[in-house]
């Protein structure tokens, strides 16, 4: 498929995707981001990791904040995304995206963290928050628009976590979180399209070897 077929593409799935997750319940939200956390709870390189990067949900989005809170009570370091700030003469799909440390809070959800702001495209961030290595993340959970079932994923467009991915230092295990709606038999990729290592939905756990993939710190 051509280069502008692709992109085609990938916005059509894109917005068919965006419609089916809108139809979606509060209750359903709530249960499926439930049955997501416990299986990715269960798994054992989840369970091993000191250091784990999760996304700060969005409402469209599998919550994390379960995962985030079991992390801590597990006294292990949550880092979370943050997209660093540029001149306008920088478009954001050519901005870095880097990990920042998110401190405990006692709180009920992502939103309500004293510390997390929106930032741009609406996403939410922690400003000011001090930087983690990127060699240091053992556990990478990622949000996607879409992914397959040869562990393809499909972001919202930005290109961000596939150029952290693409970084020098990256070994960490590549965790997609979805609703099992977002799950599709085959997505188009490109050749800057980052592979994952598992996908956890409310309906299964997918696990794929990734070719190339480095081996954890012992």
């Amino acid at each position: 498929m051509a280069g502008d077929e692709t992109e085609k593409a990938k916005a059509q799935i894109r917005r068919i995707v965006a419609e089916s997750l809108v139809r979606l319940t509060p209750s359903h939200r709530r249960a499926a981001s439930i049955e997501v956390a416990q299986r990715l709870m269960s798994l054992p390189s989840v369970r091993a990791a000191k250091t784990i990067m999760v996304f700060l949900s969005l409402p469209t989005e599998i919550d994390t904040w379960p995962a985030i809170r079991w992390a801590w009570q597990e006294n292990k370091r949550v880092v979370v995304p943050r997209i660093e700030a540029a001149g306008p003469e920088v478009p954001l799909t050519r901005r870095a995206m880097v990990a920042v440390v998110l401190r405990r809070a006692d709180v009920d959800g992502v939103a309500l963290h004293p510390d997390v702001r929106p930032g741009p495209l609406g996403i939410l961030e922690v400003p000011g928050a001090p930087p983690a290595e990127t060699g240091d993340i053992d556990v990478l959970l990622m949000p996607c628009q879409a992914v397959d079932r040869a562990g393809n994923r499909l972001g919202k467009g930005g290109g961000f976590f596939d150029r952290f991915l693409a970084g020098r230092d990256m070994r960490a295990e590549r965790i997609v979180l979805a609703f099992h709606e977002q799950v599709l038999d085959e997505l188009p990729v490109t050749p800057a399209d980052r592979p994952v290592d598992l996908v956890v939905t409310d309906a299964e756990v997918l696990t794929f070897n990734r070719p190339g993939k480095k081996r954890p710190k012992a």
